[in-house]
């Protein structure tokens, strides 16, 4: 089978307050690469999980100390798990079929 490589855009449109609600065009975007992962090896896999939830979390951050911006850190980081999640399956699921990806992209709507 011919690996064939790819770009898969991974993008997390969050609902969020109206502090963090932006169009997708205008959030930032951490591009997360992964050509250099075998993801058919479970460790390929844990290190592409790795690089996603430190992308939401970098993506989310607040820069605030307070109770109510770490909230809204946690409530952003799970909202962008939660999208990346199936997005992430199919990129697995892509390698599983000989298809390698380049990278994903992550764009929180902030």
């Amino acid at each position: 089978m011919i690996a064939r490589t790819t770009i898969l855009a991974l993008s997390l449109a969050l609902a969020g307050t109206p502090a963090l609600a932006a169009t997708v065009d205008e959030a930032p975007t951490a591009t997360i690469r992964i050509d250099d992962l075998k993801l058919t090896s479970a460790k390929g896999r844990e290190t592409l999980e790795a690089r996603v939830r430190t992308a939401a979390r970098a993506l989310c951050a607040t820069g605030g100390r307070s109770l109510n911006d770490r909230m809204m850190e946690a409530d952003c980081k799970a909202t962008a798990l939660a999208a990346a999640k199936p997005q992430v399956e199919r990129a697995i699921a892509r390698a599983d079929g000989g298809t390698q990806l380049a990278l994903l992209m992550i764009k929180p709507g902030r």
